[in-house]
This record gives structure tokens, C-alpha cells and sequence, in this order.
């Protein structure tokens, strides 16, 4: 193990710092070693505000006064990330073995890798490099052995690089020339490469790819580009084309993608095309089953029909749950349960299509619909307490306490895995920490996942006790699993902006799980989830405090923002939470667009049949969740009620029954 003192004297030479002011301050240092984890705690954040301003020498002082603090290492990790070109190999190669597990080392060693390749460094390269996933690395890696003459199997690995729908770093070009000099691409590989861009979009990169088809094919490409951007246009050209293999697979290609735009035009193009082409009959009932499936997706009765036309081996369970909810949109039970009887046994076996075979039942007035109900009301999840409610009896929730065990935390904390990852927390990097507590998590029984879960929720770590206890399969332990984060600020906010508290709650932990640092992939951040341009908005209506997206991480921005916005979007729909919350997580142009042309239904229908499969589950778990705090609350269940059945009716209550 590399000894501290010449950890020092590295950092030194990578920084550029005299050795004799830095060894003065790990004397000064050491003078306080034993000081109190707090103190600890306020240096790092000082050396990692530091590392983030690109100040080393605010990093180098930090570091010599946290010589047995557990998270040293990332500012270390910050300081060779910022001298990454410049850092010896050894010190690399060592830093990398001793800290292999860590939560930096993968991003560290990629950034290392890269840096060899773009330095040339073939030999070190070809030594550490080779089992990277990392394109570029690979591309570098390529490279050299290109120069090192190490061609066995190469062409077929710069394939395997080339052959996407997507452009390529630019460390591949190198490579990529030497492959074109060999002779490649094929007609074939290039004719991959280039529907693979057409699939993905990449309409520019398609074209720049149309150099590498023969010339004689060429025409093809650009049908292909036409067909992808407008396939109306190109449908209708396609009248003119030949029969062969190219018009054929792109004639179905097309109404394939028209079908989930615009199914009637497409449908109209495809009775004008089946006869002209000779098409086989896998390509005829593929075209066939979309024509079906968004037929059914717009909810169109005539749907039901074109479904069961399709041949047995199309008509599989997306095709056969499009079809139940086509028929209940239209009140045609009989067809409901006929459609959820051809499912698999599995799939009838789901709590969703149980829920939904006993409303058929109960629809045709049949009375086992209270059979069908009562097997499913003992269930503590949407179905489950929407089944209860059919039957008007209380909701079954049986809450599950968890009590502190001083001999598994203990050992938990003598781990010095899960230890780093609750540091972490405390010092502002929930990233890290989340990456650490999972990695820990995969090697601890139930009973240390449940522990974990007790010490994170009384650090305020919501997220990360909600992980522990899904992963140690206990979905009872309510008060864990759905925690009152923000309590005070939530209730005020929610009488402030005449907003359910509970239905706040079942929304903020639908969206980020209470994790305050969430991030979606859209860009969406914090408790509640807000996009920036949604947040500045809000924010300027209401007269709220923002300055930009990094605020909407801090609850005291974040909650505010979001109470409002769900309140502006209350009064939009006349308090339909159903509409709220499908307007939150789709947005108010795709509500506006299925009330305009979607049927009229009850309000479990509604959301049963919505397109968007997401927005299909995400409203009945914001309901479920909201039901369960208004548990947490102490009040009784009137919000599903209200909201999925239409009943203003007192709840039920709640009740407890162990099977």
C-alpha cells in the first residue's frame, strides 16, 4: 500500500507545489487529527468546494488534514480527475487496485484510459484498456493495435464499432479509416449501419452513410429517409415502385410507423398497397396487428373486429389487453372478460385484470362479481383497494413496525462500505452514496437491509430506506417505505395552497421516491419533479423564489413550487385528480388531446385506457400511494373513492386483515 507521506509528495509534483509548504501543512494538520467528525466533515466539504472551483491547493490542504477520514480518497480521486494527463502510471495503476470498489473508480479509470489513448500511450493502453466498454476506449484500444500490427480479429471488432445508429466519438476515426482501407464496409454492413441511423433518427447521419451503399441502391436510401421524416408522402410514391424486397419491407415499414400517428390514414394506404405487393404473410400480419393494436389504442370499437381477424400467432397479450380496454371504453363487458379469459394464466392472474374482471362481472350484474372482488380486496395496492371499495368494506393495510437491533447496527457500522456510504450522505454527495449503499446492499441478509433502512430513515435518507426495504421484500413497513418527508413545510404548503396533503405526498413519492437531488432523464429535479421552464413559470405567477435549476434540488424551493403548480393545475380540471395528475406526468397538451377524442368513460376506465403506458400506471399509483398517506395522516380513505369510483361516500376506514 502506497504510504501517505509519498501520497504527498505526488500530489505535490501533479499540482506544482513546492514540497516544503506541503509538508508544512500536514504538520499543521496532524495537530488536529483526532478532531470531532463534524469538524472532519466541514474540511472535506471545504476541499471538495475547492476541487469543484479547479483550486488544487485548496484540495492538497484538505487532504493532508484527513489523513484517517473515510472519504479522503474522493478528494484524491478529484485531484488526479483535474491532472489526469499528467498523473504517473503507477500512482494510476495503484490508486485504481486499492480503491477498485469505489463509487469513482469506473468514472476515474475511463477518464484515465481515454487520456492514454489521446497521449498515444499504446503500451500502458493495451495493458489496462482492453476489457473497456467505453467507446472511446475501445476506439483507442483499436488504434493501437493497428499500430502495434496486432490485426488478428480486428476488422471484426471495428465492425462491431462502426455498426451503429449513431455517430462516433472522434477517437474512432483513426480506426475507422484503417477498416475502409481494408476493404470495408460491405453493402450488407453498410446497409445495416444505415437503417440502424434511420430507426434512431439520425436522419443527418443516414444520409452522410448513404456514400457507402452502391450506387445502384442509393435511390433506396433516400425512400427510406422519406418514409422515416413524412411516411405519408412516401406511402403514396410507394404506388409507383416496383415489387421487390426493398419496396416490400418498406411499405411495411411505413404504415407501420403512419398506424401510430394516424391509424385511419394508414389503414386507407394499406388497403391501397396489400394488393400491389407481393408481400409475405409474416410482413401482412405484422402490418395487420399495429393496424390492429392502434386502432385499439384510439379506442376505436371497430378495433375489437380487426383484432380478432389477426392470425392466433400475432394476437399476444398486449394485443389481448388493448382489446379489454377497448371494450370497456365502449361498455362492452361481455367482450372484457372474453378478452382477459384468452390471456395467460399469469396474466389473469394480475391484480389489474383480476380488478377488472370483476367490474365486468359486477357491469353484467353477475353475482360472483363479489367473488371475483372479495378474493382481491385483501390486496394493499390500487386494485386491491379499489376491489374493497366495490365491496364498500374497510381497506386492508396491515402496517408492519420495525424496531431498532443495536447488534446489527453495530456491525453495520463496523462495515467500512455501508460507513462510507452514510458518510457520503452526510457530506452532501448522495450520488456517491446511493452508488456505495447499493453495492453494499447486494451482500446483506434481510434483517441488516431492514437495520439499514432505520439508520437511513433517521438520517432524513428517505430514498435509500425505501431501496433497503424493497430489496428486503418487505412492502409493510409503511411508515418507512411511504416517510412524511418535509412534514411541517408540506402540511403548510398544501393549507396554503388548498391542496390534499395527502395526495402531495402520494405524488412526491411516485416521482422521486423522496430523494431531494432526483433527476429525471428530461431534466426534471427535486421532490416534486419540476422542469426548470415549468418551475420558472410558476415561480413568476406566484410570486416564488427561483434562480435557476440547481434550486429546484433544495426542498425549501422545490416544495413550493410544486404545491403551486399542482394547485394551478387543480383549479385547471375543477379539482379531478384523475386529470391532475395524468396533466403532471404527461402534460396538459396530451390531457387536453385524450379528452377531445376519447370516449367519454367512468374514471377507472379512463385511466385504464389511456395510451401512454406510463401515465396508465403512473395515475392509480399516485392514488394508491395518496390512500396510503392519508393513512399515515390519520384520516380515513375517501380520496380513491372520490377520484377512481366517483363516490363522495365516507370511507370505509381501514382495517388490518392477515390472511
Amino acid at each position: 500500500m502506497m504510504k501517505a507521506s509519498y501520497w504527498r509528495m505526488v500530489v505535490a509534483s501533479l499540482v506544482g507545489l513546492a514540497l516544503l509548504p506541503l509538508a508544512a501543512i500536514a504538520q499543521g494538520g496532524s495537530d488536529g487529527a483526532q478532531s470531532s467528525r463534524d469538524s472532519q466533515r466541514e474540511v472535506f466539504r471545504q476541499g471538495w468546494a475547492a476541487a469543484r472551483r479547479g483550486n488544487q491547493a485548496g484540495v492538497v490542504a484538505a487532504i493532508s488534514e484527513l489523513d484517517d477520514y473515510p472519504l479522503t480518497p474522493y478528494l484524491e480521486f478529484e485531484l488526479l480527475r483535474q491532472r489526469i494527463d499528467k498523473v504517473p502510471e503507477v500512482v494510476m495503476e495503484q490508486f485504481l487496485a486499492r480503491h477498485r470498489d469505489w463509487s469513482f473508480a469506473g468514472r476515474l479509470e475511463t477518464a484515465w484510459l481515454r487520456s492514454l489513448g489521446r497521449r498515444e500511450q499504446w503500451d500502458a493502453l493495451l495493458l489496462h484498456g482492453s476489457g473497456s466498454q467505453d467507446t472511446e476506449v475501445r476506439c483507442h484500444v483499436a488504434h493501437a493495435r493497428v499500430v502495434q500490427g496486432q490485426h488478428e480479429g480486428l476488422e471484426a471488432e471495428v465492425e462491431l464499432l462502426w455498426k451503429v445508429g449513431r455517430s462516433q466519438p472522434d477517437a474512432c476515426n483513426p480506426v475507422f479509416s484503417w477498416w475502409r482501407d481494408q476493404g470495408n464496409p460491405s453493402p450488407q454492413v453498410a446497409w445495416e449501419r444505415f437503417r440502424l441511423a434511420v430507426d434512431a433518427g439520425e436522419q443527418n447521419l443516414a444520409r452522410y452513410l448513404r456514400r457507402y451503399l452502391p450506387a445502384s441502391e442509393r435511390e433506396w436510401a433516400e425512400r427510406w429517409l422519406l418514409m422515416r421524416s413524412r411516411p405519408q408522402n412516401g406511402l403514396r410514391r410507394a404506388r409507383h415502385w416496383p415489387d421487390q424486397a426493398h419496396s416490400r419491407l418498406l411499405v411495411s415499414a411505413g404504415v407501420r410507423q403512419l398506424a401510430r400517428s394516424d391509424q385511419a390514414r394508414a389503414r386507407d394506404q394499406w388497403t391501397r398497397l396489400a394488393p400491389r405487393f407481393d408481400f409475405s404473410s409474416e410482413q401482412r400480419a405484422g402490418v395487420e396487428r399495429e393496424l390492429a393494436l392502434f386502432a385499439a389504442v384510439a379506442l376505436e370499437e371497430d378495433a375489437l373486429e380487426a383484432i380478432d381477424a389477426l392470425p392466433a400467432e400475432v394476437r399476444d397479450q398486449q394485443i389481448l389487453a388493448w382489446r379489454a380496454r377497448v371494450a370497456m371504453a365502449h361498455d362492452r363487458w361481455n367482450e372484457v372478460l372474453a378478452s382477459i379469459q384468452g390471456m395467460s394464466v399469469d396474466e389473469q392472474a394480475q391484480s389489474r385484470w383480476r380488478y377488472w374482471r370483476g367490474r365486468a362481472l359486477a357491469a353484467l350484474n353477475r353475482p360472483d362479481a363479489l367473488v371475483a372482488f372479495g378474493t382481491l380486496a385483501g390486496d394493499s395496492n390500487y386494485y386491491g383497494f379499489l376491489a374493497a371499495l366495490q365491496l364498500q368494506q374497510p381497506l386492508n393495510l396491515c402496517s408492519e413496525e420495525l424496531s431498532p437491533d443495536a447488534d446489527v447496527q453495530r456491525r453495520l457500522l463496523r462495515d467500512a462500505e455501508f460507513k462510507r456510504a452514510v458518510e457520503l450522505f452526510h457530506v452532501g454527495l448522495a450520488g456517491h452514496g446511493r452508488t456505495t449503499w447499493t453495492r453494499v446492499s447486494r451482500r446483506l441478509s434481510q434483517a441488516e437491509l431492514e437495520q439499514a433502512a432505520l439508520m437511513a430513515a433517521a438520517d432524513g435518507w428517505h430514498d435509500r430506506a425505501i431501496a433497503a426495504l424493497n430489496s428486503a421484500g418487505n412492502r409493510r413497513a409503511y411508515p418507512w417505505r411511504f416517510p412524511m418527508a418535509e412534514k411541517g413545510d408540506v402540511l403548510a404548503l398544501s393549507r396554503q395552497y388548498r391542496v390534499e396533503p395527502a395526495l402531495v405526498y402520494g405524488l412526491m413519492r411516485a416521482e422521486s421516491a423522496m430523494q431531494a437531488d432526483a433527476l429525471s432523464p428530461a431534466g426534471a429535479r427535486g421532490l416534486l419533479q419540476l422542469m426548470p421552464a415549468t418551475a420558472a413559470e410558476v415561480a413568476g405567477r406566484n410570486g416564488l423564489r427561483y434562480n435557476g435549476q440547481a434550486d429546484l434540488m433544495e426542498p425549501a424551493i422545490n416544495l413550493p413550487l410544486g404545491i403551486a403548480h399542482l394547485a394551478e393545475l387543480q383549479e385547471r380540471y375543477d379539482g379531478d385528480w384523475v386529470r391532475v395528475a395524468a396533466a403532471y406526468n404527461a402534460g396538459i397538451n396530451a390531457v387536453a388531446r385524450w379528452q377531445d377524442s376519447r370516449p367519454a368513460t367512468d374514471a377507472d376506465v379512463w385511466m385504464e385506457t389511456l395510451p401512454f403506458f406510463e401515465t396508465r400506471d403512473y395515475v392509480p399509483r399516485v392514488l394508491a400511494f395518496a390512500t396510503i398517506y392519508e393513512w399515515q395522516l390519520g384520516e380515513g380513505p375517501s380520496l380513491l373513492a372520490r377520484y377512481a369510483l366517483g363516490s363522495d361516500a365516507p370511507g370505509p376506514g381501514f382495517a388490518c386483515h392477515v390472511d
